[in-house]
Order: C-alpha cells, then structure tokens, then sequence
C-alpha cells in the first residue's frame, strides 16, 4: 500500500485560557479574560447584569510556580529544585505550587521527549484549593531515561498553562514510547489499499465515524485506541481489520452525530503509550457571522490574567523557544472557528483550531514550542489566524540557527 508522509502535525489543543461568557464591554479596552473553561464546547451566555443577584465568588486556577524534583517534602513541596536529572532516576516529579483551584479542577502533567507523549499523570482537585500549596505529579519511568532534553506540560482542564524543559543526564539508551516513529492521523474514512492518507484535524457537525491511522506500529505488540471526549474516557476500541503491516487503524462509530467539542486519542501498545493526537466535531458556523480580528502579534510572554502580550512583538528568536500567538478578537460566538496555523519555510506543521467560545473583546493566546534548528542557515516561520476558513493576519518570525 502506497502511504505518503503525513502533511499536517496534528498538534495538542493549546494553551487557551479565555471564556468571558455573556459580559457587556467597552469596545475600546480588550477584558481580562479569565482562566481556562473546562472544555471548548459552547456554554449558554451568563444572565444579563440587571438580573443577577449576588453570585457566589468565582475560584479562576492560579499558577504560581513549577519546578522539577526527585524528592518531596511532607507537603509535596520540592526537596530541591532541579534543571537536570539523572537517567537512572526511579521517579521525577514535576511541583506545582497552585491556588483558587475549584472543586472539579483537572491538572494533568504531560512528559515529552523529542516532540512525542511518552507519560501523563492526572489529579482531581476533590475539594477547593483556596489558599497557597503545592501539587506533585510524579513520572515513573520503566526503564532508565535516555539522555537528553525533555518538556513537561501542565494542562488545567485539558488546556496547556505551562511548561518546563529539562534535561536528562545519561547516554541515549532508553526507550520511551514517545522515540518510537509511530504517527497517528485521523480521517473520515477508512483507508483504501493503494490510496492516500489525507489527515485532518476539523470534521463536521454531522460526523458519525472517525478513524485514526497509526503509521509505522510497533511490531509484534498488542494495541488498543483509548478515545478521550472532554476530559473522561468515551471508549477503548482495538484496530480494524489489518490493511497492512505498515498501517493499523481505530475506528470510532455512533449512530447519532458525534457530539461537538474537543477529541483526545491515545494508542497503546502492550500498554504503553505510544501516540496521540487531537481533533474537534466542530459546531454549526453562524449563518451571518460578526466576529473579526482586530489585532495579531507573536511575543515571547504574555499576561496571565488578561492573555495580552506581555512584551513586544518578535521577528526573529534563537531556539529552543516558546512564543504566543495573540490574538485579538470581536464579537466571536460559540459557532465561530478561529485557527492558529504555523507554517516552516512554507510547509504547514500545526495547525490548532479554537471553537466554541463567546467573547465580546478579548485576548486569546496559545504557546508555540520553536525547536532547535538545523545549524547550516536560518528558519522562516509564519505564524497564520484563520477566521471561519479565511486568513486574515500573519506574522513571519525568523528562528536563527
């Protein structure tokens, strides 16, 4: 069977803390935006003002600090903080110091290691955080860690809020699920032999099946696809019938369309993740649509409470970088669909769609994790907003060798 590489990263769903729901605003001052919603589906506009009646406080989650450890203290505080940890290490755990958590809140620390998900941890917050303390998230590895650098992620209801890069010490031994080349893509049909494999990352309202495509599996493994649909698991499914030794594909069916919102999926095999990959049901477009971008830059930082650029625009970066795409939207409805695409020298490599959230005057901001770069010349990214199908602002960034 003729298999093509892949064309588009199907990327996380990103850093988005943004969901200022139903609140009149002054058209000339973008509003602080609040943290993370749970998911990205669309929720119900909140009550006109004049007909509230003293609203309980809202808990929006803070994030103090991170920090990465092989020993805790008795509050799960740090032992002692640490950039580099040693390959042979039997457990390392990434510290976070949080508050304003509310009952309900999912943390989760995702561990990355040459661009691929090898772990992931969770905790439910049972009881509201309110005041200062500190979370631990360990990583536990099966076999020692191969040398060299590695991020984690912290994702607040499914949504990135940080990360860490770190560095383990040791040679290049190991064999972390994420090392392994296995891709997975995701189409609306199954793949015929001799046919093209044409990933995407956006399927309709009226979507009934999913398939997901692992390229390159792990031979002689046993393997399951674990569907994830707003943070909880919707259904484990074992692969099709084998097309290939190449190819192995999950499919998803329902009888009634699929509900709209995010998708997570993870493929295991022998019980080790060993990839993943998102994709969105997206909403009904509105028939007449008013939302507009008024502003788009990249930085290097942003304001936590706001999502506004936290310093000035960037041209060029040395990398290993994280920027932020910033985006300033109008009137944008839960039917509206806003991407952030990132091209390399003309070559799409992410792509991440946002849909679902009503804001009047807002700020949203997603990271971007800008790898090291070949030493032999310079790198051209673009970074591309699309509004309901159509690019209205781009931004060239030049990442130097």
């Amino acid at each position: 069977m003729r298999l093509p590489s892949l064309p588009r990263s199907i990327g996380v769903l990103v850093a988005l803390s943004v969901a200022l729901l139903g609140c009149e605003v002054s058209p000339a001052t973008p509003q602080t935006t609040p943290a993370a919603p749970a998911s990205l589906l669309a929720r119900p506009a909140a009550e006109p003002a004049e007909q509230r009646t003293s609203p309980a406080p809202l808990l929006y989650p803070r994030i103090a600090r991170m920090a990465l450890t092989t020993r805790l203290a008795a509050d799960e505080a740090p032992a002692e903080e640490l950039t580099t940890v040693p390959g042979q290490a039997e457990v390392v755990y990434l510290t976070v110091e949080v508050a304003d958590l509310p009952a309900g809140t999912t943390l989760t620390a995702v561990w990355l290691h040459e661009g691929g998900e090898f772990s992931r941890s969770d905790r439910v917050i049972g009881e509201a955080i309110r005041e200062p303390r500190w979370l631990a998230f360990p990583l536990r590895p099966t076999s020692p860690l191969p040398g060299g650098e590695y991020v984690v992620r912290l994702l607040v209801n499914g949504q990135v809020v940080d990360s860490l890069v770190f560095t383990v010490s040791g040679s290049a031994t190991g064999t972390p699920a994420a090392e392994r080349s296995a891709q997975v893509a995701f189409v609306a049909e199954l793949p015929v032999e001799g046919g093209t494999v044409d990933p995407r990352s956006l399927f309709p309202p009226e979507t009934t099946q999913v398939v997901a495509v692992l390229t390159d599996p792990p031979p002689g493994t046993e393997l399951l696809s674990r569907w994830y649909y707003n943070g909880g698991v919707l259904a484990e499914i074992p692969p099709d019938e084998l097309l290939t030794p190449a190819m192995r594909t999950f499919t998803l069916r329902s009888e009634q369309p699929l509900p709209i919102g995010p998708y997570r999926v993870e493929i295991l095999a022998d019980g080790q993740v060993v990839a993943s990959g998102e994709f969105i049901v997206q909403g009904a477009l509105p028939a007449a649509s008013q939302a507009s971008v008024e502003d788009f830059t990249v930085v290097t930082a942003i304001d936590p409470a706001t999502q506004a650029p936290g310093g000035p625009s960037v041209d060029a970066v040395d990398p290993p970088a994280t920027v932020y795409a910033a985006v300033l939207v109008r009137d944008l409805e839960p039917g509206d669909l806003i991407e952030i695409v990132w091209v390399r020298n003309d070559v799409e490599v992410a792509r991440y769609p946002i849909t679902g959230l009503q804001l009047r005057y807002n700020w949203v901001s997603l990271s971007y994790e800008i790898p090291e770069q070949p030493a032999d010349s310079a790198v051209v990214y673009r970074a591309i907003v699309v509004l309901n199908g159509t690019p209205v602002r781009d931004h060239a960034l030049v990442v130097q060798p």
